[in-house]
């Protein structure tokens, strides 16, 4: 069972610009947590464009909130006059533990994860869990009849594959993979996915996590220099300060700065077995986008190597038995394209959206 529990036509923060100021909306999706059923508030985000044609639904990778794709958003619409295909809306999502999502759910979050340490194992969302709860959001019935196209980035495109592959309802007409950090059965351990997400782990428990405050925060991030913050688009930075941190109080101790996404979570869906998906599965997945009335699976890559190397993109392509569409690469990007390129990630949107939805511009 799914409700909306509010709607607003005002701007989330003062860091999104007019004229274009996303609806926020409330769901309330079942879920799991570990696999144990739960009800999760969904907050997300709606772009209205027309009364016709593409629903582009976006989800996030792993650390991310449904906020920073506003500028590549902003980039795609600005495109519109000349698109050759029409819009209905775009729409972004907080996966639960993440964003603005954490704080709506972050009591239920921290009372499974005391459950999970009392019984040893267990007890924080994990990539399935993550499925069951974007599939709840892809029922609802608002959606229903709507030209939907999905769009998944790193770790969010395990997710769209679990989705897609484990529930049985209608697949979007189209979907979008960036820098998809899939791996599969009997993967060397040398591969860079393999590596990353290692170190990912361990570095995720160990990073610092707590700062005096936002403006502390940012001098850091200024002074080290070498934090990946660093290197993100200025505005995509300055909206996670926003959206990614949250104040926390604690008796005795005054308050303090940390990422909205728990580092102990985090640190979790960087194991490998959370991207971990059968070959045949993603395969029987991009068949099905080929089938009538479909439009097919679009990749995009990072021109640099920094996850996914030239072999385990043959890997994920040979896995695909070949059945991607397109394939097209943000230069001078590295693997995080939504924080590093938002502009030229809109440009491409704007592209493929041309290419999928060609010829769906209505003549009236």
């Amino acid at each position: 069972m799914s409700r909306v529990t509010a709607t607003t036509t005002s701007k989330p923060s003062g860091l999104l610009p007019r004229p274009i100021l996303p609806e926020r909306h409330e769901f309330l999706l079942p879920a799991t947590i570990g696999g144990v059923p739960v009800s999760f508030k969904c907050p997300a985000l709606r772009y209205p464009v027309s009364q016709r044609g593409i629903t582009l639904i976006l989800n996030h990778g792993l650390t991310g909130h449904k906020e920073l794709y506003h500028p590549a958003i902003i980039r795609l619409l600005s495109h519109q006059d000349s698109a050759t295909y029409d819009l209905r809306e775009i729409w972004t999502m907080d996966l639960p533990n993440h964003g603005e999502a954490a704080l709506l759910n972050r009591r239920l979050l921290d009372d499974h994860k005391q459950e999970g340490a009392r019984k040893g194992s267990g007890g924080v969302c994990t990539v399935m869990d993550f499925a069951v709860y974007l599939n709840a959001f892809l029922t609802l019935p608002r959606f229903r009849g709507h030209d939907m196209i999905g769009f998944g980035h790193s770790g969010g495109c395990a997710v769209w594959v679990q989705t897609l592959t484990k529930f049985a309802h209608a697949y979007p007409n189209a979907l979008i993979l960036s820098e998809p950090t899939l791996m599969f059965p009997g993967m060397s351990p040398d591969d860079p996915r393999s590596l990353h997400g290692a170190a990912n782990v361990r570095g995720a428990r160990v990073k610092r996590d707590t700062w005096s405050s936002r403006t502390e925060f940012k001098k850091w991030v200024t002074k080290s220099g070498r934090s990946i913050w660093a290197r993100w688009d200025p505005r995509v930075f300055d909206i996670f300060v926003e959206h990614g941190l949250e104040e926390v109080t604690v008796e005795g101790k005054g308050t303090h700065i940390t990422p909205r996404l728990r580092k102990e979570e985090e640190s979790f869906l960087y194991a490998c077995s959370e991207h971990t998906v059968e070959p045949s599965q993603f395969a029987s997945m991009c068949k099905a986008f080929n089938g009538p009335g479909k439009r097919g699976v679009h990749v995009v890559w990072a021109e640099y190597e920094e996850f996914i190397s030239k072999n385990a993109k043959m890997d994920i392509l040979d896995a695909a038995e070949h059945r991607i569409a397109t394939q097209r690469t943000i230069m001078g990007s590295g693997h995080l394209i939504p924080q590093l390129k938002p502009d030229a990630l809109g440009d491409t949107m704007h592209e493929l959206l041309g290419s999928i939805g060609s010829g769906t511009r209505s003549l009236l």
